[in-house]
């Protein structure tokens, strides 16, 4: 028995000395310091995905972005910032009663719901930063993993903008890299033999795996995402929404509703946001100084423009989501001047569809209604972004056609955009009079009140002495600076004391043209509000009273990038649909088509220059007849002596056969030639060497005969140099050579 038990002891040993070295060998190409990392950089990516969307709270951001930066520090330093199971079980104990202050105190929101909705979101985060220094299973790293993915889906729910993209990308790489490197982990685990690495150094193996990991990791997500691409262009595409209903990305956009307070407009003017993108059909300089019409507003207060008549007329479709707008007054007698454009409208929180005046086809949506201004509304707008198509007539009647209107109007018109409040200023109505004294007609009357606002007025977004009790007269007679509201409502509120009807409309000027994407981005800070002055005959004519920004914000050459990328995402991607799709097929058919026929005439063009050419060289061969006759003759002459000479190594060969120094050392490259010089003047002796016989052979048949000695000694010499590489000198073999042939 003691035997036994002493032969079980060694045993043992050997087993944890295999075990150990087992381990040694197993680290030298182990993948685990490159899953963790991947791992963490997935989940980083997702919750920066999440962060962008603006629903997360900053200390949230701030703590998670924390934990998976001092993770991540670990690995790379190769430390060991991990939680021992302890001090997560207590952790978590006290986060139980923390959850509670959380509802109650520090988590923000309206309602008892959004508060609890915020602490539950604390709670999950909390639970992630718990696993990131806690995990030590496979089940650890799926709960990470699948954390990182319903990151992502939420996202996909709550924004529509290109910085998902870039985020989706990225997150697919990390994606395809963490599970890679996960399946080889798992592999080397499982392996009855520990893998290993080719170099000595356990640093060089996990360097030269994990380099190899990316490359494939990025290799693949190119091909995943060229793959998609395709299959994304192709599929029939249809719009449902079914998940789309659920975004709150809806951006408010005051000043487009019936109800408009003074001032309210400058919300937006500081924004940058993307309103919408009109993509025009013409040359874009036919829209300098268009502006995009929204909502009409008919009746003033004294603090407040409103529409006192909120009535729609639901406009039926022509055909299948196209509709033609009843035409405006005065529609028969205005020149006309048709645009064709497309509105890629952003996510807004109105049913207003911008258009320029006087839209007369739409399409692209389902439902269109009018009020009685002549604005146009989308009824089933659902704060979602969507592109519509727009043929709007800008023409305008002359100056002396507006001069010569009468000032007989409707009973409607004067009853509702001749009103005044009881409470105007009465030195805006003496203002109108004198601005007007010389003024002998209605249009005339609206260009020098347009034209005294323009040139005695400064445009800001930060007027002085705005009284909200009076906003026009403070702004006419203390402020005198101001924005286009205050501008348009001025000059609105003087034509009325002068009965002539007017009206305020709120929209966006023109916005600025990026000439990478070949459209018009309009911008929150372009908008803009104006009036418009009726004339019998001729309908609502807009003037402008607003001066122009002396600080203008103009787009620098990057933003043009970017909103063309964005460009391209609204329209080939958020609105794609089965319409896109066959303009896409339209487009490359057409494609195809131009690119044959400039192939075509590429080739054409092509064949006719090598027939010129061809010409040419005739005609120069023709008059250089002898030249031509010389040139040849050498040519002939050099493959001749080529022939005769043989290669160009020999011929230097020669040369240095001939006329080398006797110190020269021949080369192991020139022994074959050295050799051939022998055996030619062999030749001439009358002895040939046989194929079969080798140099040492062939040099031992000549033993007994005059050159015996010094055929030896110069195959020796031969060998020597072919084989051996030793240097030998030209001039030895020379003098051997030379006394073979003297003793004939």
């Amino acid at each position: 028995m003691g035997s036994l038990t002493g032969s079980h002891e060694p045993m043992g040993k050997k087993a944890q000395v295999a075990s150990t070295d087992t381990q040694q060998r197993q680290s030298h190409i182990s993948v685990q310091r490159y899953f963790e990392i991947s791992l963490l950089i997935m989940l980083a990516t997702g919750f920066l995905t999440v962060a962008t969307t603006g629903k997360l709270d900053a200390i949230s951001i701030a703590v998670v972005f924390s934990a998976l930066g001092i993770k991540l520090w670990s690995h790379i330093r190769g430390l060991d910032y991990s939680l021992a199971p302890k001090t997560v079980t207590r952790i978590s104990i006290f986060y139980i009663f923390f959850y509670g202050l959380d509802f109650l105190i520090f988590a923000s929101g309206p309602s008892p719901i959004d508060r609890m909705l915020a602490a539950t979101v604390h709670l999950v985060l909390f639970t992630a930063v718990i696993k990131i220094f806690s995990a030590r299973t496979y089940r650890d790293y799926g709960y990470l993993a699948a954390l990182s993915f319903l990151m992502m889906l939420a996202s996909a729910v709550l924004t529509i903008g290109t910085t998902f993209l870039v985020f989706f990308t990225l997150y697919v790489l990390f994606a395809i890299s963490t599970f890679i490197s996960y399946e080889i982990k798992r592999g080397v685990e499982s392996a009855a033999r520990a893998p290993e690495g080719p170099f000595r150094l356990p640093d060089q193996n996990r360097r030269a795996l994990e380099k190899a990991l990316m490359t494939a990791a990025v290799g693949l997500a190119l091909g995943i995402f060229l793959l998609a691409a395709v299959l994304f262009f192709v599929i029939p595409r249809y719009r449902t929404g079914y998940l789309t209903a659920l975004s709150t990305q809806a951006q408010n956009i005051t000043g487009f509703s019936e109800t408009v307070n003074l001032g309210d407009i400058r919300k937006i003017m500081r924004s940058p946001m993307v309103v919408m993108r009109v993509i025009p059909e013409e040359n874009p300089r036919s829209y300098i100084g268009v502006k995009w019409r929204g909502v009409t507003l008919n009746s003033f207060n004294g603090k407040k423009w409103f529409n006192d008549n909120a009535d729609r007329i639901s406009v039926p479709p022509e055909s299948s989501q196209r509709f033609l707008v009843p035409p405006p007054v005065g529609w028969d007698h205005r020149p006309h001047r048709p645009l064709r454009y497309r509105i890629l409208r952003a996510s807004l929180s109105t049913d207003v569809l911008f258009a320029a005046a006087e839209p007369r086809e739409l399409s692209g949506v389902r439902l269109l209604s009018m009020d009685e201004s002549g604005s146009l509304h989308n009824p089933q707008n659902v704060s979602l972004p969507f592109a519509y198509d727009v043929v709007s007539d800008t023409g305008l009647p002359l100056a002396s056609q507006l001069e010569t209107a009468s000032t007989q109007y409707p009973s409607d018109i004067q009853l509702v955009y001749l009103r005044l409040p009881h409470t105007i200023d009465p030195r805006v109505s003496e203002l109108a009079r004198t601005l007007t004294a010389s003024a002998t007609n209605n249009y005339a009357r609206a260009i020098a009140i347009q034209s005294y606002l323009r040139n005695n007025f400064q445009y800001t977004l930060d007027p002085p002495a705005i009284e909200p009790e009076d906003p026009v007269g403070s702004f006419l007679f203390r402020s005198k600076s101001g924005y286009c509201e205050y501008f348009a409502a001025a000059m609105a509120v003087m034509l009325r004391t002068l009965n002539v009807p007017s009206r305020l409309v709120n929209g966006f000027q023109t916005g600025s043209y990026n000439r990478f994407g070949k459209d018009f981005v309009v911008r929150a800070r372009d908008a803009h509000s104006w009036v418009e002055v009726y004339f019998t005959g001729f309908g609502w004519i807009p003037f402008d009273p607003t001066p122009a920004d002396p600080h203008p914000v103009l787009p620098g050459e990057w933003d043009d990038y970017v909103d063309t990328a964005a460009l391209f995402w609204n329209e080939w991607v958020i609105n794609y649909d089965f319409g896109h799709q066959v303009q896409l097929a339209r487009e490359v058919e057409q494609d195809s088509r131009n690119f044959q026929q400039v192939i075509r005439q590429r080739s054409e063009g092509l064949k006719r220059r090598g027939i010129r050419a061809a010409f040419r060289v005739e005609g120069w061969l023709m008059s250089h007849k002898l030249l031509v006759l010389v040139i040849m003759l050498t040519v002939l002459a050099c493959l001749i002596l080529s022939d005769k000479s043989g290669t160009l190594a020999e011929l230097r060969f020669r040369l240095a056969w001939r006329f080398a120094r006797r110190d020269a050392a021949l080369k192991p490259r020139e022994a074959s030639l050295t050799y051939q010089r022998l055996l030619h003047a062999l030749q001439r002796n009358g002895y040939r060497k046989k194929p079969s016989q080798t140099p040492r052979e062939f040099a031992f048949s000549f033993l007994g005969t005059p050159w015996g000695p010094s055929v030896m000694e110069f195959t020796k010499l031969y060998n020597m140099l072919r084989y051996g590489q030793a240097p030998i000198s030209f001039a030895r073999l020379r003098q051997i050579l030379q006394e073979i042939t003297r003793s004939k």
